[in-house]
């Protein structure tokens, strides 16, 4: 599906990586409601289970990946089409009966869940944030593996956002126990491993669309803003999630009251984000220093070559010269005197003389010169 051309080999094996574990945690929920497995179904006890359907659309989504990022074959891609198709076509069809309220049969098609009381939802039917957040990434990846750029890759970007702030919001909300009070809502229907497995989709997508050379930014560059990035952006993405988790904890055991807990998180991302900043300084400091040695010592060796280039030019190799007149031959085969040899091929001149040998021979009546 994507271009083969590779500028980054290694991020295909995070792909697959990303990809096999939506399927396992697709199947394992799978597993978990034929075997009625009541772990795999949620996470934690009285907290929202994934559907069946869901899973089902995260394999597909999981085998769509594959397909894109990781197998090359054509076979291999039209089934990624296929099963992206699937996951838009399930995700839709699921939007479709939160928007108009008709049950379109879908839900209990392959697996009867038994509805409850006090149930807000059709039973079996996925929450319309998911459904919502199936739909966009099919979307994207089928935008991905598409041929064509410009605004095609600009809406492929935005959304796999989309998804990657949902299930992130989500995520935040089961963290902070969000759903122990307000119940189900638009940002917190998802299950924990719902919301992980859209951020692990979100993240082989990516990851695809580098390996396949299509997306350009400074995340996995060389350049210092591609080294800032990659040491800034895990601390600043898990630190709040971690400081908040504990401000919330705290403030729920007792520890201290909320004026407190607010004192201690911006006390603690204070620090934190010092330490990282000025780490990260050092670090870039400590490149730019080797840079510019390396660009001062590459600089003065051009200065020497370019030195000993205007001062000497030599003869290299062997000269053919004839033995009686002294002429030498050069590459097109003509005869010059050493003269004119010396003058074509070096920057020395040739001024002319008598020896003392020769004047005596030649010129015997002559005092040498």
């Amino acid at each position: 599906m994507l271009a083969p051309t590779t500028t980054h080999p290694g991020l295909a094996r995070w792909t697959n990586l990303f990809s096999l574990l939506v399927i396992g945690i697709g199947s394992a929920v799978l597993a978990g409601w034929i075997f009625d497995v009541s772990f795999l179904k949620r996470i934690l006890p009285g907290s929202i289970a994934m559907k069946f359907n869901t899973a089902l659309v995260f394999v597909l989504a999981g085998l769509s990946l594959r397909g894109a990022a990781v197998c090359r074959s054509p076979c291999c891609r039209r089934m990624g089409q296929l099963c992206a198709g699937l996951v838009i076509l399930i995700g839709g069809l699921t939007l479709v009966e939160h928007i108009s309220g008709v049950d379109l049969g879908i839900d209990n098609r392959l697996l009867q869940e038994q509805a409850r009381a006090t149930s807000k939802y059709t039973p079996g039917r996925m929450s319309s944030q998911t459904a919502v957040s199936f739909v966009f990434f099919g979307v994207a990846l089928l935008l991905s593996a598409s041929r064509r750029r410009g605004w095609w890759n600009v809406v492929s970007r935005a959304l796999l956002a989309c998804v990657a702030f949902i299930a992130l919001a989500s995520l935040v909300g089961h963290l902070f126990g969000f759903m122990f009070q307000v119940g189900i809502s638009q940002i917190t229907g998802m299950a924990i491993h719902t919301s992980l497995a859209f951020l692990l989709l979100c993240a082989g997508l990516y990851c695809a669309r580098h390996e396949a050379g299509e997306a350009r930014d400074i995340l996995f560059s060389e350049t210092t803003g591609g080294i800032m990035a990659r040491r800034l952006l895990p601390g600043a993405i898990l630190m709040p999630l971690l400081l908040g988790w504990l401000g919330v904890g705290g403030r729920k055991s007792g520890l201290y009251d909320t004026p407190a807990g607010t004192a201690f998180f911006v006390v603690c991302t204070l620090a934190f984000f010092t330490v990282l900043v000025l780490a990260t300084a050092r670090q870039l400091h400590l490149l730019d220093l080797a840079r510019r040695a390396a660009v001062d010592a590459r600089d003065q060796m051009i200065a020497e070559l370019q030195r000993s280039f205007d001062e000497v030019r030599t003869l290299q190799g062997l000269l053919p010269m004839c033995a009686w007149c002294k002429k030498i031959r050069d590459d097109q085969g003509y005869w010059d005197d050493v003269a004119s040899y010396i003058a074509k091929h070096t920057e020395a001149s040739v001024s002319h003389g008598i020896c003392p040998e020769c004047s005596t021979v030649h010129f015997p009546a002559t005092p040498p010169a």
